[in-house]
């Protein structure tokens, strides 16, 4: 019964919560509607339509019963989609995002730098334990196990059962660890790199607007 009524409490909290959001950035989007000079460009731009998704789930099962059908309960993954809003909002986070866009060169050769070490390792991985692991049939087993270890995870659902097992996992392990640390070079360096940029150009924008 105390656990009926704690789901009950928390029920009623999320819909309140989840009411009171959907009437914010409603009353947002008919606002800024009904104040622009171009409605069917302001409807049709992207932030507009990430507004517009973020909230039609909600009246969507106003009118439909999104539980009898399957299909449509992935719209409520759309709710989601509403923490993007911070993005627009936060000026910081927007740096963030410009640096992950302009490192995605750097960021992509990482990302098949990474594939290829998960592949070797996993496989090396597979034919030193698979006849003395009981954890270990398949290549599949030993790329899963590459990818909880070099992304330090360490679920521990497959572990090294052999001396050579296990000496192997120890120096792919801290390898791991050395390949984590690099794009996280190249992140900050382009992090400050923006920054200083923004910063530069801030401030050369303040003087202008103070000569005039």
């Amino acid at each position: 019964a105390v656990v009926s009524t704690q789901s009950t409490g928390e029920a009623q909290i999320s819909a309140i919560a989840e009411t009171t959001t959907v009437a914010f950035f409603t009353f947002d989007i008919i606002l800024r509607l009904s104040v622009t000079d171009n409605r069917i460009s302001f409807i049709r731009h992207p932030a507009t339509l990430l507004d517009i998704v973020t909230i039609a789930p909600f009246y969507l099962e106003l009118f439909i019963d999104a539980s009898k059908w399957k299909s449509l309960k992935v719209l409520r993954l759309a709710r989601v989609v509403r923490i993007l809003k911070l993005v627009k909002k936060n000026k910081r986070l927007q740096l963030i995002a410009s640096v992950m866009w302009n490192s995605l060169g750097e960021l992509g050769l990482l990302i098949i730098v990474w594939g290829m070490c998960v592949t070797v390792a996993g496989s090396v991985f597979y034919y030193i334990e698979s006849d003395r692991n009981d954890n270990v049939k398949s290549g599949i087993d030993g790329l899963w196990w590459a990818v909880v270890t070099m992304s330090t995870v360490g679920y521990g659902d497959i572990t090294p059962n052999t001396s050579i097992g296990k000496g192997f996992a120890t120096i792919f392990f801290y390898l791991s660890m050395i390949f984590l640390a690099l794009p996280l070079t190249i992140i900050v360096g382009a992090f400050s790199k923006q920054y200083e940029n923004r910063k530069t150009w801030s401030l050369a924008k303040s003087n202008k607007g103070r000569q005039c």
